[in-house]
């Protein structure tokens, strides 16, 4: 069952890591209540959405700046939160507050002169 939804709800909740995690591009550590900026991707050939780069906000990226031929991707500011699982003891970070700062769907670097294809698979 496919249900539509908008990035916002989609982000909402979202898991980052596991706790602390590190940005992406100083490696900071991120923890529960940090303002940070994520970049989450999904290939077209999926429903599978993932976060796969946290930034700091000093390090945050105003835009996709190569966006990947094939995925649909975004990148939103947010606050970080945590989601706790007693059974297992673990915490992991989540997206709380998403605010969408840029977006890129599967076909926008067909037209990019710098664009490099999706290795196969």
């Amino acid at each position: 069952m496919k249900v539509a939804t908008t990035p916002i709800q989609l982000l909402e909740g979202f898991p980052v890591g596991p706790q602390p995690t590190a940005c992406q591009h100083c490696g900071d550590t991120l923890q529960e209540g940090d303002r940070a900026t994520v970049f989450a991707a999904r290939p077209a050939d999926t429903d599978q959405w993932a976060i796969h780069r946290p930034y700091c906000l000093t390090c945050s990226p105003d835009t996709i700046r190569h966006p990947t031929v094939g995925c649909t991707e975004l990148l939103a500011q947010c606050r970080l939160g945590t989601r706790a699982d007693l059974a297992t003891q673990q915490i992991r970070l989540i997206v709380l507050e998403p605010e969408l700062t840029d977006s890129s769907p599967p076909t926008n670097r067909a037209t990019d002169p710098r664009a490099m294809p999706v290795p196969p698979r």
